[in-house]
């Protein structure tokens, strides 16, 4: 097994499985999260934003790369490709719901 291999089946078990039970369904959270930093930018900047779950794990995406630039650690790898994956899983949502 290659290492991309290995990283994307950890991202996978992990967004599966214990993250997904301690923390809820991605989509909820990040609807949640998007929310509050939409709330936050037009309160302190008087920027009108409308950010949704999708546009989060994108945000979730570049953390894990600016975090990648100060330390090699898989955990980073892991964690973008599962915010990846979310950011499709969260798009495929809005969708269905005509957003």
């Amino acid at each position: 097994m290659t290492h991309r291999e290995t990283l994307l089946e950890e991202a996978a078990r992990l967004t599966a499985g214990d993250r997904n039970a301690a923390y809820g369904a991605p989509y909820d959270n990040l609807t949640h999260m998007a929310n509050m930093v939409s709330a936050y930018v037009s309160g302190k900047y008087g920027l009108p934003v409308d950010l949704n779950a999708e546009d989060m794990a994108w945000i979730m995406v570049m953390a894990k790369m600016s975090r990648s630039v100060a330390s090699l650690k898989d955990d980073n790898y892991v964690d973008a490709a599962a915010y990846s994956a979310i950011a499709g899983e969260c798009r495929t949502i809005i969708d269905k719901m005509g957003a």
